[in-house]
Parts: C-alpha cells; structure tokens; sequence
C-alpha cells in the first residue's frame, strides 16, 4: 500500500490495484486495474439492501488465472474472427488461433490480462490506460486506449477511447457478468430481459455468425421485443427443437440495434430483487451470452459459478465484421479516435 489516490486506490507490490468509487444513491463499485476490470457493483434492491450484481473474485489477484473475462475490458477485437485472418488495405493479418481454427476475444494473450495503468482516480471514477504495441496479438499499429469508469446518479457510465498509428482493428466490449438478484443468486434463467431488436445473427457451431444476412427474431427463442423470461424463451426453443440455443446452451448470440448514438440495447430485471438494469449503447450490436459453459467456476466469499450463473451483455461489432461486407466493420483508421461508451442504469 505505498501510494493512495484519494484513499480510493490500493497499490500492492506486483502492481495489481483495486480501486473503491462510490456515487450517489448508495452504489459502489471494486475495480482492478488486471484486464480494467468491474469487480463487483453494489446497488440497492427493492427492499433497500445492497445486492452486488457482478460475478468475480474477492482477491484481485485471482484473476490472474481467470479465462472466463469476468469483469474485463476485452480488446483488440472482442469475439471471433474466422480463420484466425482478416486483411487491411489488401495486407493479411494473421492471429492465433485459439478456439479451433478461430481466433477468439483476442487471445491467448488479451487486454483482460494486462495489468492497466491507473490514469486518474477519484471518489466516483477510475481511468485505466493501455499501450498497445505495432503488431500486438497480430494486429497492425501501435493502439493506446482508455477506459474510464464513472458512478454517476443512478447508474455506471464506462467511456472507451482508443486511437492508432496505423488503420487497425478496433472492436473492444466490456464482459461483465450480471445477476441481478445478486453474484450468489443461482443462475439468470428466471430474470426478465427486454432486447428491443428486430434482428439476430444465426451462428455456426463455432459462434461465428452465419454469412446470410441478420434473421428476423420473430418466432424465435430469439424474440425478446417484448419483455420475456430467459428461462421460458429457451424452454420454449427446447420444444421446437431450435438448434441455436441448443448450441450456445442458451444464448451466445449478436443483436444489431439500429439508429446511432447511445441508446437502450438491453434491460434486464432480476425476479428476485427488483432491480431493473437497463444498458445504453452507442456500439451497432449487443451480444447476449448467458454463460451456458461456466463450469464451477470459483467466485466470491467461496461462491461457485456455474451454466447461466450471469448474463452478459457486450456491446460492439457483428463478431467475424472484419471479414465480411454487410456490416459495420471494427477497421479504425490511423490517427482517427475510436469511441465506445455505455451507460447502465439501475432502478
């Protein structure tokens, strides 16, 4: 503990940090800078008792053998890229393929664990930064990118900037997992869950979207325009024998939003506590993934996680974008400022 930033950051000697912000209303938020992460958010239920909402670990240090993302800043890209190759300018780029012949979430060798600089802090933000270096992961351009986290009345603000030498890959998400009756509450299944979009993106079984253009949702376990029970919508895909949940062992799946500028891409409720959380973005999708492949995964205060223990919601590109033409593509031009912000609101 050499150094404070306003008693709000603890500097232990292998420089994993964990930072304390409080805002108004009685929420706080833990955050480590290993991988920019959310430890835990605390916020009040129905009833007024604080209910943290994040799945993680107690210790920051415990992340460090994490491979599930709980909490973390993902980056260059977020999600698949099939082939583990994409091109800029007619260049081919190649990344490590580590899930198949796929590269996903850009690892082995990620942003979730580096450990970030702590920027700035005070009593309601935290400012992490990240040098990324010329051909990091594979990716062309040296990338210095931030991501600052503000309690702010009623809710989480998270701003993402990033900016390049070279015309890169820029495709980062947050990867919290949420459960909003509490990180201990069982699984999500029973949480009621609003994505008002009129489209999704069918994968392989690999979770690499489909070539053909974004489905209708109508019909399917995928229809969540009108507030809806996980747990009824992939009961309902089990009895239609519906391939894609069966899959993703729930959801695992890309929401394209339309419009432009921040705008609701989620709203979940947990049926237990009352608390409603809806999530602003300004990425062009959302992906849902209701952690069907948690496997006993240890937690706080001797929690175990396991399938459909939170749900995420990531905000950012069609996963694979950077290979195909019928989407918004994660290519950042050199010089030019990448932005990514999201806004979650608790009620």
């Amino acid at each position: 503990m050499a150094h404070h930033h306003g008693q709000a950051t603890a500097i232990l000697d292998d420089d994993i940090r964990t930072v304390t912000i409080t805002g108004p209303g009685g929420m706080t938020a833990r955050l480590t800078n290993h991988g920019a992460r959310l430890m835990s958010l605390t916020v009040p239920d129905r009833d007024g008792h604080p209910t943290d909402v994040v799945l993680g670990k107690d210790d920051p240090h415990e992340y460090v053998a994490d491979d599930t993302l709980m909490g973390a800043i993902v980056g260059r890209n977020a999600n698949r890229i099939q082939g583990a190759r994409f091109a800029i300018a007619g260049r081919e780029y190649r990344l490590a393929a580590n899930e198949g012949t796929n590269s996903n979430h850009s690892q082995p060798n990620g942003y979730e664990h580096r450990n970030w600089t702590v920027a700035a802090a005070d009593e309601s933000s935290v400012e992490f930064a990240l040098d990324s270096p010329d051909m990091d992961q594979g990716f062309p351009g040296r990338f210095r990118v931030t991501a600052r986290y503000e309690l702010i009345s009623g809710g989480l603000a998270l701003g993402i900037r990033g900016m390049s030498d070279s015309t890169t890959v820029a495709n980062l998400t947050t990867h919290t997992y949420w459960n909003l009756n509490g990180e201990d509450g069982g699984d999500v299944l029973g949480h009621r869950l609003r994505i008002p979009a009129e489209r999704y993106h069918p994968t392989d079984e690999r979770f690499v979207p489909l070539p053909q253009p974004a489905a209708s949702v109508d019909g399917t376990p995928m229809d969540f325009r009108d507030t809806a029970v996980i747990g009824e919508r992939l009961h309902d895909g089990e009895r239609h024998g519906d391939r894609q949940t069966a899959l993703a062992r729930g959801y695992n799946h890309a929401f394209p939003t339309e419009g432009t500028g921040l705008r609701l891409m989620a709203e979940a409720t947990g049926e237990r506590s009352g608390i409603r959380m809806a999530m602003y973005a300004d990425a062009p999708t959302v992906l849902l993934y209701t952690a069907g492949f948690l496997d006993d995964v240890p937690g706080k205060q001797g929690h175990r996680y396991g399938p459909s223990a939170g749900l995420c919601l990531e905000p950012g590109f069609v996963p694979n974008a950077v290979n195909r033409t019928d989407c918004t593509r994660p290519v950042l031009p050199a010089g030019t400022e990448y932005r990514l912000d999201v806004l979650y609101r608790f009620e």
